[in-house]
């Protein structure tokens, strides 16, 4: 059937055996990398098993392809999401009952429908696969609620053999995915993270210069193939208004674009019309681009899954690719706001939850921006989503796919004022004005709610036109005008009294403090000296890991530096170094020694160069002269550096005595705060001096 039906001679590593453990029957754990081969796991026995294979997946703008591929081949299969009508979805799992597909695509969202629920306990389900597993937990860096309901279906199901399947998943994740979907008689096929055709590499610069060093790069890379991931919507736009400017062939994506946009550049750049694609992190899951040649992140991710999961989208066709990171400190900032809004206050939940109460119906269409209203205090669309979330996980509410409202219009006046209104060189208004008049005349006068494409339709005229005449109306004050509102549909599952309200906010401060741990995580990759491959390895617990040779630090060919980690572990680290860039000089595949063409940059992270220059014997303020910085940001420097641990001895920043006296103080008053140190000490200990003293401490 390998053959037959995919072409392949040989399995990849870890599919044979994961299933032959599906076909006896056992649940399976598989984690492999990005590339790897997952879906042939799940594929492959759903043709030999006397039954359906149901396979979860968020991927919904994707399970077209994905099915239409697998018809290709020989393989029947559909799916059914919010794409398509409820008739359609119907018709499809009665087919589905009558077993003429092998495999049903669903995305999670539909287990919120009891009647889908209901009619799943029918099919006869022989294999129930769970893609992009690490979503049902609430350690993973992308969890989502609907992936809690999937226990409940696998029961009503009849309990068949469970396969999870991820590509990014820490030793606390494996466990929790195990543990949420009630995995029993298990066997876990983890095939190594490890990508060695990859290159990472991590260079430092403000906004300006990660611009142009972008510029640099891409127009280094020649004609490859490439994507570059920004945090921002706006930033991306910006980077790819840049390579446009610099006569690079770019596009952006992002989750602001309407369903067409998005789709047609998704498209193009499978295809290979676009060679480079900016976009956010809502591009890439379960993109098979097997010739991207660099990933490129503007900016530093929240988490190093996140962070390997997007770089792993290059080189998925095992030739050498590039992984580049650029990165700035003020990087975490975003980060940071990013986790509270993924990390709201107790009491903005029950804020959320109160101004849904106050819906008298059980079905309610809001905006985030109607619940914000209804809030104390100004929050981001963000936290109201997160709010929701829990809401959702703790069973007050249920969400389905988000939806767009209908628009609303009245004319104010009568037709014949409003013509007469209308200048009679805009003829598509006044074509548009007849017709509606024609069409809807009782329906404008007394306001009426409608569907813009439909009416678009019935009138026979664009749908930006018909916007931009009412836009023009609304303008003049000749019609009142609300423009559809993409919206949540929620369903309140409990009323109860805010006493009576059962959240457990412990777990979800203990959810943001994991949050900024794995920030910290992040981070120390960025600073790390050490190799950079060796380094995500060891954080998903792959001990015994061999330097790989290629990344900017292993190149620099420096002496190991040794640094704790916070839990005492050593690690072998290499300190200074330049990078170099790719040239078009070089042979297509050689990334190693990379260099950008059109200058040398130095890619010393700042404090790097900070200690640099401590390491050769220089003070404070002899660096600060040096360096041309204040003498306050040099201290943060050394607080950052001795932090870490890359700083041992701070005799040459704090007189010994000092350092006993400040070690007195805060023994008595605790290290929490600077302000009751120092008045403990009084005039004759500066605050640098208390800092850098209490930085031991943290290390």
């Amino acid at each position: 059937m390998l053959k037959i039906h995919y072409g392949f001679d040989k399995f990849r590593p870890g599919q044979e055996e994961a299933i032959d453990a599906i076909l006896d029957g056992k649940d399976v754990l598989v984690v492999m990398p990005t590339g790897g081969g997952k879906s042939l796991i799940y594929q492959l026995p759903a043709l030999v098993l006397d039954g359906v294979a149901i396979v979860v997946s968020p991927l919904i703008a994707l399970m077209k392809d994905q099915v239409d591929s697998l018809n290709r081949i020989g393989i029947p299969a559909t799916f059914i999401n919010s794409s398509i009508t409820p008739d359609e979805a119907k018709e499809r799992m009665g087919l589905v009952k009558k077993e003429f597909y092998k495999i049903l695509y669903i995305a999670p969202e539909r287990f919120y429908n009891d009647e889908f629920v209901a009619a799943l306990a029918e099919v006869n389900v022989k294999l129930f696969a769970v893609d992009e597993a690490h979503c049902i937990s609430q350690w993973g860096h992308d969890f989502r609620p609907s992936y809690l309901y999937l226990s409940k279906a696998i029961e009503l199901c009849g309990r068949p053999p469970i396969a999870a399947l991820t590509a990014t998943a820490t030793p606390e994740v494996k466990e929790d995915i195990v543990k949420q979907l009630a995995m029993t008689n298990l066997m876990k096929v983890i095939i190594g993270f490890a990508r060695p055709n990859l290159q990472f590499g991590v260079v430092r610069g403000n906004d300006a210069q990660k611009l142009q060093m972008i510029v640099d790069t891409v127009s280094g890379l020649s004609d490859k193939c490439g994507i570059i991931y920004s945090g921002t919507r706006a930033k991306a736009e910006e980077i790819t208004d840049r390579l446009l400017v610099a006569g690079m062939q770019a596009v952006f994506y992002h989750a602001g674009m309407d369903p067409e946009s998005r789709s047609w550049t998704q498209e193009n750049f499978l295809q290979g019309k676009i060679r480079v694609i900016v976009a956010t992190n809502a591009f890439g899951l379960g993109i098979d681009k097997k010739d991207v040649r660099f990933v490129i992140h503007h900016d530093m991710p929240g988490t190093i899954e996140a962070y390997y999961q997007e770089a792993g989208r290059a080189g998925r066709d095992g030739q050498p690719s590039l992984c580049l990171l650029f990165f700035a400190p003020k990087d975490r900032f975003l980060r940071e706001f990013f986790i509270k809004g993924d990390n709201p206050a107790p009491e903005t939940v029950i804020e959320v939850y109160e101004n849904l109460k106050n819906y008298e119906t059980e079905r309610i269409f809001t905006t985030y921006a109607e619940i914000i209203e209804g809030l104390s205090d100004k929050v981001p669309d963000m936290a109201v989503g997160t709010c929701l979330k829990i809401l959702e996980k703790e069973g007050y509410i249920s969400r389905s796919s988000e939806k767009t409202s209908s628009a609303y219009l009245r004319f104010i006046n009568n037709h014949q004022i409003t013509l007469d209104f209308v200048s009679k060189k805009a003829k598509k208004q006044v074509e548009i004005l007849n017709k509606l008049q024609t069409r809807f005349a009782r329906e404008l006068f007394e306001g009426w709610e409608f569907d813009l494409e439909e009416v678009a339709g019935i009138l026979e005229v664009e749908r930006e036109a018909l916007v931009r005449s009412i836009n023009a109306w609304k303008k003049a004050e000749l019609v009142e005008y609300n423009p559809p509102k993409r919206g949540t549909e929620i369903r309140m599952l409990k009323r109860v009294s805010r006493e009576d309200i059962k959240i457990d906010f412990s777990a979800l401060r203990e959810k943001a403090s994991r949050a900024y741990k794995k920030l910290d995580e992040m981070e120390g990759y960025v600073y790390f000296f050490g190799c950079r491959p060796q380094y995500i390895m060891n954080y998903f617990g792959e001990d015994d890991v061999k330097p790989c040779g290629q990344c900017d630090n292993c190149l620099s060919g420096n002496k190991g530096l040794r640094i704790k980690k916070e839990e005492g572990q050593e690690i072998t680290n290499s300190a200074g170094y330049k990078k170099r860039f790719y040239s078009k000089k070089q042979k297509e595949t050689d990334f190693d020694e990379i260099k950008i063409e059109k200058k040398t940059l130095s890619t010393k992270l700042t404090q790097l160069e900070t200690l640099e220059l401590f390491t050769k014997g220089k003070n404070i303020e002899e660096i600060a002269r040096t360096r041309e910085l204040v003498v306050g940001t040099v201290v943060e420097h050394l607080r950052f550096l001795v932090e870490k641990g890359l700083i041992k001895n701070i005799d040459k920043l704090v007189d010994k005595k000092k350092q006993e006296k400040i070690m007195a103080a805060i023994k008595r008053v605790g290290a929490e705060k600077l302000t009751p140190i120092k008045e403990v000490l009084g005039e004759e200990i500066s605050f640098d001096e208390i800092k850098l003293v209490r930085a031991t401490i943290k290390r």
